[in-house]
Protein backbone atom coordinates (compact mmCIF):
# COMPACT_ATOMS: atom_id res chain seq x y z
CA UNK A 1 0.00 0.00 0.00
CA UNK A 2 2.82 2.34 0.78
CA UNK A 3 4.41 1.41 -2.26
CA UNK A 4 1.39 2.83 -4.63
CA UNK A 5 1.24 5.75 -2.55
CA UNK A 6 4.60 6.64 -3.25
CA UNK A 7 3.88 5.98 -6.48
CA UNK A 8 0.85 8.07 -6.70
CA UNK A 9 2.64 10.71 -4.97
CA UNK A 10 5.78 10.68 -7.94
CA UNK A 11 3.32 10.68 -10.65
CA UNK A 12 1.57 13.83 -9.33
CA UNK A 13 4.68 15.59 -8.62
CA UNK A 14 5.84 14.34 -12.32
CA UNK A 15 2.67 16.30 -13.83
CA UNK A 16 3.05 19.36 -11.16
CA UNK A 17 6.58 19.72 -12.25
CA UNK A 18 5.58 19.61 -16.14
CA UNK A 19 3.09 22.58 -16.07
CA UNK A 20 5.35 24.25 -14.10
CA UNK A 21 8.26 23.58 -16.84
CA UNK A 22 6.52 24.98 -19.60
CA UNK A 23 7.10 28.38 -17.85
CA UNK A 24 10.66 28.43 -19.06
CA UNK A 25 9.68 27.92 -22.62
CA UNK A 26 7.14 30.85 -22.99
CA UNK A 27 9.29 33.24 -21.61
CA UNK A 28 11.91 32.50 -23.98
CA UNK A 29 9.43 32.31 -26.86
CA UNK A 30 8.54 35.78 -25.28
CA UNK A 31 12.09 36.86 -25.41
CA UNK A 32 12.74 35.31 -28.26
CA UNK A 33 9.71 37.36 -29.91
CA UNK A 34 11.40 40.72 -28.80
CA UNK A 35 14.70 39.97 -29.73
CA UNK A 36 13.21 39.34 -33.32
CA UNK A 37 11.77 42.85 -33.75
CA UNK A 38 15.14 44.19 -31.87
CA UNK A 39 18.15 42.07 -32.72
CA UNK A 40 17.35 41.79 -35.96
CA UNK A 41 17.69 45.28 -36.83
CA UNK A 42 20.87 45.73 -35.31
CA UNK A 43 22.80 42.01 -36.43
CA UNK A 44 23.36 41.87 -39.67
CA UNK A 45 21.61 38.75 -41.75
CA UNK A 46 23.89 36.52 -41.70
CA UNK A 47 24.60 36.39 -37.99
CA UNK A 48 21.10 37.02 -37.36
CA UNK A 49 19.71 34.05 -39.17
CA UNK A 50 21.47 31.37 -37.64
CA UNK A 51 21.02 33.30 -34.42
CA UNK A 52 17.44 32.63 -34.75
CA UNK A 53 17.72 29.11 -36.33
CA UNK A 54 19.23 28.27 -32.66
CA UNK A 55 16.50 29.88 -30.76
CA UNK A 56 14.11 28.26 -32.95
CA UNK A 57 15.58 24.67 -31.94
CA UNK A 58 16.18 25.72 -28.18
CA UNK A 59 12.12 26.61 -28.13
CA UNK A 60 11.49 22.98 -30.03
CA UNK A 61 13.61 21.22 -27.59
CA UNK A 62 12.35 23.19 -24.82
CA UNK A 63 8.48 22.45 -25.05
CA UNK A 64 8.93 18.70 -25.50
CA UNK A 65 10.75 18.56 -22.12
CA UNK A 66 7.57 19.35 -19.92
CA UNK A 67 5.42 17.83 -22.24
CA UNK A 68 7.47 14.50 -21.38
CA UNK A 69 7.34 15.48 -17.68
CA UNK A 70 3.63 15.95 -18.16
CA UNK A 71 2.45 12.66 -20.03
CA UNK A 72 5.51 10.92 -17.14
CA UNK A 73 2.81 12.38 -14.41
CA UNK A 74 -0.33 11.54 -15.98
CA UNK A 75 0.75 7.46 -16.53
CA UNK A 76 0.95 7.66 -20.44
CA UNK A 77 4.61 7.30 -19.61
CA UNK A 78 7.49 5.79 -18.26
CA UNK A 79 9.84 7.91 -16.50
CA UNK A 80 12.83 8.19 -18.49
CA UNK A 81 15.32 11.25 -18.48
CA UNK A 82 14.76 13.27 -21.35
CA UNK A 83 17.76 13.49 -22.30
CA UNK A 84 17.88 13.89 -26.16
CA UNK A 85 15.17 16.64 -25.77
CA UNK A 86 17.74 18.48 -23.30
CA UNK A 87 20.52 18.07 -25.65
CA UNK A 88 18.59 19.68 -28.58
CA UNK A 89 17.37 22.48 -26.37
CA UNK A 90 21.38 22.56 -25.37
CA UNK A 91 21.96 22.48 -29.17
CA UNK A 92 20.03 25.63 -29.91
CA UNK A 93 22.06 27.33 -27.31
CA UNK A 94 25.02 26.29 -28.34
CA UNK A 95 24.37 27.84 -31.91
CA UNK A 96 22.88 30.94 -30.58
CA UNK A 97 24.95 31.82 -27.86
CA UNK A 98 28.16 32.45 -30.17
CA UNK A 99 26.20 33.74 -33.10
CA UNK A 100 24.65 36.96 -31.21
CA UNK A 101 27.51 37.23 -28.57
CA UNK A 102 29.52 37.72 -32.08
CA UNK A 103 27.14 39.41 -34.36
CA UNK A 104 26.35 42.40 -32.14
CA UNK A 105 30.06 43.46 -31.80
CA UNK A 106 30.12 46.61 -32.87
CA UNK A 107 31.97 45.49 -36.30
CA UNK A 108 29.33 43.08 -37.10
CA UNK A 109 26.75 44.90 -36.65
CA UNK A 110 24.36 45.87 -39.60
CA UNK A 111 25.58 49.41 -39.39
CA UNK A 112 29.12 48.63 -40.01
CA UNK A 113 30.78 49.01 -43.06
CA UNK A 114 32.58 45.67 -42.86
CA UNK A 115 29.74 43.72 -45.18
CA UNK A 116 32.20 40.95 -46.85
CA UNK A 117 31.67 37.48 -45.63
CA UNK A 118 29.12 37.83 -43.46
CA UNK A 119 27.51 34.97 -44.37
CA UNK A 120 29.59 32.48 -45.13
CA UNK A 121 31.42 33.33 -41.46
CA UNK A 122 28.22 33.09 -39.76
CA UNK A 123 27.75 29.57 -41.28
CA UNK A 124 31.17 28.53 -40.25
CA UNK A 125 30.44 29.62 -36.78
CA UNK A 126 27.35 27.41 -37.01
CA UNK A 127 29.07 24.42 -38.62
CA UNK A 128 32.33 24.67 -35.72
CA UNK A 129 29.59 24.65 -33.03
CA UNK A 130 27.79 22.14 -34.54
CA UNK A 131 31.23 19.82 -34.42
CA UNK A 132 31.01 19.99 -30.58
CA UNK A 133 28.06 18.11 -30.30
CA UNK A 134 29.18 15.41 -27.86
CA UNK A 135 28.19 13.83 -24.79
CA UNK A 136 29.24 17.40 -23.07
CA UNK A 137 26.83 19.31 -25.10
CA UNK A 138 24.86 19.97 -21.87
CA UNK A 139 27.70 21.95 -20.78
CA UNK A 140 28.25 23.75 -24.15
CA UNK A 141 24.87 24.65 -23.99
CA UNK A 142 25.28 26.43 -20.77
CA UNK A 143 28.15 28.02 -22.44
CA UNK A 144 26.24 28.93 -25.29
CA UNK A 145 23.28 30.15 -22.85
CA UNK A 146 25.63 32.58 -20.67
CA UNK A 147 26.83 34.30 -23.58
CA UNK A 148 23.35 35.48 -24.60
CA UNK A 149 23.02 36.51 -20.99
CA UNK A 150 26.35 38.55 -21.78
CA UNK A 151 25.36 40.32 -24.82
CA UNK A 152 21.95 41.25 -23.38
CA UNK A 153 23.84 42.62 -20.54
CA UNK A 154 26.51 44.16 -22.89
CA UNK A 155 24.05 46.02 -24.66
CA UNK A 156 22.22 47.20 -21.26
CA UNK A 157 25.27 48.71 -20.70
CA UNK A 158 25.15 50.81 -23.83
CA UNK A 159 22.73 52.06 -23.42
CA UNK A 160 22.47 52.71 -19.45
CA UNK A 161 19.60 50.49 -18.56
CA UNK A 162 20.89 49.37 -15.74
CA UNK A 163 17.99 48.04 -14.52
CA UNK A 164 18.52 45.64 -17.25
CA UNK A 165 21.90 44.80 -16.32
CA UNK A 166 20.88 43.78 -12.27
CA UNK A 167 18.17 41.26 -14.03
CA UNK A 168 20.24 39.98 -16.31
CA UNK A 169 22.80 39.06 -13.24
CA UNK A 170 19.99 37.36 -11.49
CA UNK A 171 19.13 35.44 -14.85
CA UNK A 172 22.89 34.66 -14.75
CA UNK A 173 23.23 33.23 -11.30
CA UNK A 174 20.23 31.32 -11.73
CA UNK A 175 21.62 29.73 -14.67
CA UNK A 176 25.00 28.96 -12.96
CA UNK A 177 23.07 27.35 -9.83
CA UNK A 178 20.96 25.03 -12.47
CA UNK A 179 24.10 23.94 -14.11
CA UNK A 180 26.13 23.13 -11.04
CA UNK A 181 23.25 21.51 -9.13
CA UNK A 182 22.44 19.32 -11.51
CA UNK A 183 25.99 18.39 -12.45
CA UNK A 184 26.76 17.95 -8.97
CA UNK A 185 25.69 14.22 -8.20
CA UNK A 186 22.18 14.99 -7.35
CA UNK A 187 19.66 12.23 -8.41
CA UNK A 188 18.14 13.17 -11.47
CA UNK A 189 15.54 10.35 -11.29
CA UNK A 190 14.14 12.09 -7.86
CA UNK A 191 11.01 14.33 -8.41
CA UNK A 192 12.67 16.38 -5.33
CA UNK A 193 15.64 17.31 -7.06
CA UNK A 194 14.07 18.78 -10.28
CA UNK A 195 11.29 21.07 -8.06
CA UNK A 196 15.01 22.81 -6.83
CA UNK A 197 15.84 22.72 -10.47
CA UNK A 198 12.56 24.12 -12.16
CA UNK A 199 12.10 26.75 -9.48
CA UNK A 200 15.69 28.01 -10.12
CA UNK A 201 14.71 28.07 -13.85
CA UNK A 202 11.35 29.69 -13.51
CA UNK A 203 12.85 32.34 -11.82
CA UNK A 204 15.88 32.59 -14.45
CA UNK A 205 13.59 32.56 -17.40
CA UNK A 206 11.07 34.87 -15.70
CA UNK A 207 14.22 37.98 -15.46
CA UNK A 208 15.42 37.21 -18.91
CA UNK A 209 12.25 38.20 -20.02
CA UNK A 210 12.39 41.01 -17.63
CA UNK A 211 15.66 41.95 -18.68
CA UNK A 212 14.38 42.09 -22.48
CA UNK A 213 11.54 44.31 -21.43
CA UNK A 214 13.60 46.66 -19.40
CA UNK A 215 16.13 46.77 -22.35
CA UNK A 216 14.34 46.81 -25.38
CA UNK A 217 10.59 48.08 -23.92
CA UNK A 218 10.30 50.57 -21.53
CA UNK A 219 11.55 53.97 -21.31
CA UNK A 220 11.77 55.77 -18.45
CA UNK A 221 10.73 59.52 -17.90
CA UNK A 222 14.10 61.02 -18.54
CA UNK A 223 13.80 59.09 -22.14
CA UNK A 224 10.39 60.01 -22.81
CA UNK A 225 11.45 63.61 -22.27
CA UNK A 226 14.66 63.74 -24.28
CA UNK A 227 12.25 62.06 -27.37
Amino acid sequence: MLEWLALGTAVNDWFALGLLDYINPICYTAFTIIGFFYFRKMMKPGFYYVYFVGAVISLIGGFFIPTIKTLIGLGIMDWNLPVSKVIIANTGFLISGPTLFIGTMKANRADSPKTKNVTLNSLGLLAADLAFLNKFIVGFGALGMILIYITTAKLAIERKRYYAVATIAISLCGTLFESFYSNSGTDLNSPLVHWVIEIGAVITHLMLVLSAYLLFIYKDKREAKEA
